[in-house]
């Protein structure tokens, strides 16, 4: 997925494998790390140029080959001794595996994935949970949900909490700050979403909340960015935008490269995030992380995530959105007591923990084993 434009995932492996790298046990005696990659190269560029692990391709490329045939050749080849997935395993392997599933949003809001992803989904990771050695998620309620539908032992199922990465700080430098909005067609003031263009993303009423303060008079000047990659069904929000008279002041920048992201938060008046579901929610603490607001729903993970460090509301009541929205853009003692709740919120995760509970999970897997 590094180097995919995948998002959460891509940002869950890359950030967890910098991670474990950097802990003092990588590379001694006992513990070695094989990162197995479709495009090897991708992976390089993104670590550092001599990391601890030995970095092997795989294939093919299609996952319907490489993940039942590709990856168990590999690992035998190999002699792993264990296996790290995300929401999908091998159904035959040499060695254990742990997986993480992030969520399980497909059993629950099936109609916002395509039906080709939802089948393999609602059929393979159950499969996949059942047969592993250990399970991790990264929130509570994931663990909940999973454990409940799947009726898998909660003790099986591991929580490691995501992170904001370090790079996500305040961005003050004026020349940087410029230079991002014009690369991407930003104004001075802006709202900020940021998130694959699917319908669990809740756009939709985003939009409708940002058009209905418009039409009163409020939010003049005031910029909605859509930030991200278009996914499923994203032309029905294409076609909201259209109709609703503020098309020109509503930008759909696309994917935003990990490089402007910093700038992009800090800048906005506010970061808003209403999905419907999230197993964990990474951007909200990204945000905070950079100095910024914080809207998002209560739904699902999100108020374990954020905690009393942004203003939620409940994903389907437009009208509350569009009223966190004026407060935030309003008053401006409310934005500096998000801001700084938010700092400390985004200071209380950390990738480093992230690893070394993931590598206790790998611990307990191993002495699972048959003797």
């Amino acid at each position: 997925m590094v180097g995919a434009h995948e998002t959460g995932n891509e940002t869950y492996i890359l950030n967890l494998v910098r991670a474990l790298l950097a802990l003092p046990q990588a590379g001694r005696a006992g513990i070695g790390y094989l990162l197995y990659a479709t495009h090897p190269s991708r992976l390089r560029a993104r670590l550092d140029p001599d990391p601890p692990a030995e970095i092997r391709r795989v294939r093919p490329e299609s996952s319907l080959l490489r993940i039942p045939f590709g990856l168990p050749w590999r690992t035998a080849r190999d002699r792993a001794d264990l296996l790290h997935v995300t929401y999908v395993a091998p159904p035959l392997s040499t060695c254990p595996h742990v997986v993480t599933v992030h969520d399980i949003s497909y059993e629950f809001y099936p109609e916002h994935f395509p039906p080709r992803v939802r089948w393999m989904l609602k059929t393979l990771v159950p499969l996949t949970l059942r047969r592993a050695a250990r399970v991790i998620t990264v929130s509570e309620h994931a663990r909940r949900e999973i454990a409940t539908r799947y009726r898998i032992v909660p003790e099986r199922i591991a929580v490691t909490y995501a992170a904001a990465d370090p790079r996500y700080r305040p961005v003050t430098d004026r020349e940087q700050m410029e230079r991002i909005r014009s690369r991407h067609g930003l104004w001075d003031r802006y709202v900020l979403a940021l998130g694959n263009l699917q319908p669990r993303k809740n756009l939709a009423r985003l939009v409708g909340a940002y058009v209905d303060l418009r039409r009163n008079g409020q939010l003049q000047g005031v910029q909605l960015v859509l930030a991200g990659k278009a996914e499923w069904r994203e032309s029905e929000l294409y076609e909201d935008v259209r109709r609703s008279g503020f098309a020109d002041d509503i930008l759909f920048p696309g994917y935003i490269e990990d490089a402007d992201l910093p700038a992009l938060y800090s800048g906005a008046l506010v970061f808003v995030y209403p999905s419907i579901y999230e197993g964990f929610g990474l951007p909200p603490l990204e945000a905070m992380a950079c100095g910024t607001p914080v809207v998002c729903s209560n739904a699902a993970s999100l108020p374990e995530v954020v905690g009393d460090a942004a203003l939620t509301v409940p994903p389907s009541d437009t009208s509350a959105l569009a009223q966190a929205l004026r407060q935030v853009t309003g008053d401006p003692g409310l934005r500096a007591e998000l801001v700084e709740r938010g700092l400390r919120r985004a200071g209380r995760f950390s990738w480093r923990a992230c690893a070394e509970e993931t590598l206790q999970v790998y611990r307990d897997a191993l002495a699972r084993r048959p003797k």
